[in-house]
């Protein structure tokens, strides 16, 4: 047999034995059903032709919306903008108004969702019920979907992982038949780029953000990990954020009737669900402090109504896409609804007066509560092949009291200053900053400021790439004062605007997504320039005969650092820092504070 024969061979047992070792499914019908149409309908979707098993390639889709786009007045389509293999990221809008301009959708009195599939090209699900839903608002019974609210669609995202599709793209995923990859074609994860904007994708999404200012902002994902009952689970910023009103409007406003619309259709809603043991929920489910790297999160710091969901992979593609489209659909009546309730709550939380901003969170001492969990009933064996406990599910509903473990203690906290200034050579950050919706303002003319700075006085790299980056870890800080002459093109950056806890969260060094910590800031940590022994040896006694204290000074650093005792190296570098000819530079995030 020839090796390629071969390979195809082996590859589709692989295939079938993963649908053979996958959990045993449930019995699942729902209402949400009748949303199919049959294969005579002239809109009917790729995906339906599949009776959806099966999710069409980039070319398919790309296709199929732009025939659907130029077919009714109330909707077209855009590139908003190209990945790095040069595919374009395409938008529908749909607008009762026929006005598709961004600055009109922006400010007109009428609510907007924004949502996209394939962030993850695996995990598409939200690629066909929005081609689904679209198609039912041109040419179905939705139509008056549109009678209050604007809507934005990216059908794929992340358009080449989504080409770089197969029968092997997720393991652990029920369909469909063939899959996108996770990661883009330079391996970076898209839903890990949103401080960072590394990505085509993830700089496109920012720019509809900005540009249309939409009123709800939805991600679709499928997850990974245990076994249970809900098919469709969602959740946002509750507890731990920087956007109190609007969580407050989307616990008690938005998520009833979004479940209970799921509900009604047959579905399972649920919370984000995170095993805290890692197999199953019997340690209970642990709700994380997400940082703004995710998309709900971004949405969070910058203050827009943003909602994750996360369909359960062990569940058909084919109930997966019908929850998402009923998710949608409520989804835009309940904002168009409440739209007044959520500009409020937008409002009220881009006006905080915080003087102070969390940037690290802990766990609660004690579960906040327990839930109802609609569970799977489980057991444990022991594996033949490696002798450790594996998890098996038993494909019987069950109930259980689960406690819920809670991410949102504050433990560490920065002050917020007047304004940042940051200085014209890094203008690749600026650009960042700018790009994120950041007003500042440029400077035309040399400014001399004296600001408060932090000096790096140790810190670790990570001991790997994380997303491309050499992050800093475990690292130290002390403020210093001093001043510096910004040449034109340099900014100055108020904290009095919308986007302020966004700002302190890019700029703070001890928060998580930090320009430094993300290592932007890495050249920081290189010297440049150097003492020679035969010239720090005279000066070391002269500098001690002028300033006695300085040997006192030089004991109190041995007695810390016993290594520095030792090092007759060490020494000399530490004289060299006491002397004005070390680089002033060296080690100074160039981000400074005015107060």
């Amino acid at each position: 047999m020839k090796k390629s024969l071969l390979l195809a061979f082996l590859f589709s047992c692989f295939s079938t034995m993963a649908q053979e070792v996958m959990p045993p499914l449930l019995p699942w019908s729902g209402s949400s059903e009748t949303l199919i149409v049959g294969s005579d309908n002239p809109w009917v979707t790729p995906g339906e032709l599949s009776g959806l098993t099966e999710s069409p390639t980039y070319d398919v889709t790309t296709e199929w919306v732009k025939k659907l786009a130029d077919s009714s007045p109330y909707l077209t389509l855009k590139s908003i903008g190209k990945s790095e293999q040069g595919r374009d990221i395409w938008m529908l809008i749909a607008s009762k108004s026929k006005n598709f301009d961004s600055e009109f959708l922006a400010k007109e009195d009428k609510a907007l969702l924004f949502f996209h599939g394939g962030i993850h090209a695996g995990e598409i699900d939200g690629k066909d019920a929005g081609m689904m839903l679209f198609r039912d608002i041109a040419h179905g019974n939705k139509s008056g979907l549109l009678d209050e609210a604007n809507i934005l669609f990216i059908p794929i995202l992340n358009v080449d992982g989504h080409e770089r599709r197969s029968a092997y793209g997720r393991v652990n995923q029920r369909g469909p038949a063939e899959m996108g990859w996770r990661t883009n074609a330079r391996n970076l994860n898209l839903n890990r780029d949103y401080t960072k904007i590394e990505t085509a994708g993830i700089d496109a999404v920012i720019d509809v953000i900005n540009a249309y200012d939409p009123d709800l902002y939805v991600d679709v994902h499928v997850t990974d990990g245990a076994d249970y009952q809900y098919d469709v689970t969602y959740g946002y910023v509750k507890t731990g954020g920087y956007s109190p009103s609007i969580s407050k409007f989307l616990f008690e406003d938005f998520q009833p009737e979004v479940d209970q619309a799921l509900s009604k259709a047959g579905h399972i809603p649920g919370p984000l669900l995170f095993a805290a043991n890692g197999d199953d929920f019997t340690e209970g489910n642990v709700a994380f402090s997400f940082s703004p790297r995710f998309s709900h999160t971004y949405g969070d710091v910058r203050h827009m109504p943003s909602i994750l969901i996360e369909n359960h992979s062990l569940k058909p593609f084919r109930q997966r896409v019908l929850g998402t489209y009923v998710f949608l659909e409520q989804a835009i009546k309940s904002i168009s609804k409440q739209y007044q309730t959520i500009r409020k709550a937008v409002a009220n939380d881009q006006n905080q007066q915080e003087k102070s901003l969390p940037v690290k969170f802990a766990f609660r001492d004690t579960p906040a509560d327990t839930m109802d969990f609609k569970a799977i009933a489980s057991h444990k064996e022991k594996s033949e092949i490696t002798g450790a406990d594996y998890v098996v599910w038993d494909a019987k509903a069950i109930s259980q009291k689960v406690p819920s473990l809670l991410m949102d203690v504050p433990v560490q906290s920065v002050e917020i200053p007047k304004a940042y200034w940051i200085s014209s050579e890094w203008s690749d950050l600026i650009e960042k900053l700018q790009k994120h919706g950041v007003e500042m303002e440029i400077i035309s003319s040399p400014q001399e400021k004296e600001l408060e700075y932090s000096k790096v006085t140790d810190y670790k790299m990570g001991n790997q790439p994380y997303e491309g980056m050499m992050r800093v870890q475990n690292f130290e800080t002390e403020k210093i004062s001093r001043s510096q002459t910004f040449l034109p093109g340099s900014v100055r950056i108020s904290t009095d605007q919308d986007l302020k806890e966004l700002l302190v969260v890019l700029l703070e060094e001890e928060s998580v997504d930090s320009f430094f910590q993300w290592g932007f800031f890495n050249t920081i940590f290189s010297r440049t320039e150097y003492m020679e022994t035969y010239i720090m040896e005279p000066m070391m006694k002269q500098m001690m005969e002028k300033n006695p204290e300085l040997k006192q000074k030089l004991e109190e650093a041995k007695a810390a650092d016993p290594e520095l005792a030792n090092s007759p190296r060490r020494i000399y570098s530490w004289f060299y820092e006491q002397t004005p000819y070390i680089d002033q530079n060296w080690k100074v995030i160039p981000v400074g504070r005015e107060w």
